[in-house]
């Protein structure tokens, strides 16, 4: 329910109606439902998290410049409509993120969104529109060995080790852009350590630091790929795939939404 069904006229006297329009709000299903925060996070166990529609306000950020360079519009329009001013950006998983993305896109200009897509058999070039709408949750993971923190525990079968892991956060993927493009420079870039060093939250109870870059550094390729697979499936995430059928060759296949610069742009 948004928040302006829950107001109550309580003045007996009929009042000068508001010229300032009071923008709606709308809940949106988080598809961690809150599972992966830890306690203490205003979203840890919250199954949707409420959102205003967007305005001039909103408008006015995305045609900001200087936030377009630093590439912080996204983060900037999700804090400004999330009603709950204790949530970050940075600290929500990037698969609520999606979801609150693709639920402003729908709020602020419609659920059809135009798209551009080439064939993958010919090449011919595709006009398509999809349906946002129609964009659900993925099916969530409900065998995983979860902790009280929102943390899920993996055993490693070549090394025998139990290693604790968490979901990135926005502020997690920062950080790795961040760690690899400065590494690269010098050409020590290691990606999957870098990655890893985010997500193992502790070796066989062991949370030093040290502890877990010795494993990372040494892992074997059988125990990274385990872990690999075991984030993908945990991830909570949206389902962002369409059919796609190519105007030219009639090539069908499913194909990931292309979340593009005009993405919250429309006609």
């Amino acid at each position: 329910m948004s928040r302006n069904q829950n107001r109550v006229n309580i003045s007996q006297v009929p009042a000068q109606q508001s010229s300032i329009y009071t923008p709606p709000t709308t809940h949106v299903i988080l598809p961690s439902k809150g599972r992966f925060y830890p306690e203490g996070h205003p979203l840890h166990n919250c199954e949707s998290i409420e959102i205003k529609e967007m305005t001039t306000k909103e408008e006015e950020i995305l045609m900001n410049e200087s936030l377009l360079r630093q590439g912080l519009v996204v983060d900037r329009l999700i804090e400004s409509v999330i009603i709950n001013n204790n949530v970050s950006a940075d600290t929500l998983l990037v698969g609520d993120k999606n979801a609150i993305i693709v639920a402003m896109r729908i709020e602020g200009y419609g659920k059809e969104y135009e798209i551009s897509v080439p064939c993958p058999a010919c090449g011919h070039l595709n006009e398509k529109e999809v349906d946002l709408s129609l964009l659900k949750p993925a099916d969530e993971a409900t065998d995983l060995e979860m902790t009280p923190n929102g943390t899920f525990m993996v055993t490693l079968p070549k090394t025998n080790v139990v290693v604790e892991l968490k979901l990135l956060t926005g502020e997690d993927e920062k950080i790795i852009l961040e760690t690899n493009e400065k590494t690269k420079k010098y050409g020590l870039e290691r990606p999957i350590a870098t990655q890893y060093s985010r997500m193992i939250v502790s070796v066989n109870g062991n949370t030093d630091a040290s502890e877990i870059s010795a494993l990372v550094s040494n892992l074997p390729i059988r125990d990274s790929r385990v872990i690999r697979k075991t984030y993908k499936k945990a991830n909570p995430d949206m389902d962002m795939s369409f059919h796609f059928q190519c105007d030219n060759c009639n090539h069908e296949r499913g194909m990931e939404v292309p979340i593009t610069a005009n993405f919250f742009w429309a006609d």
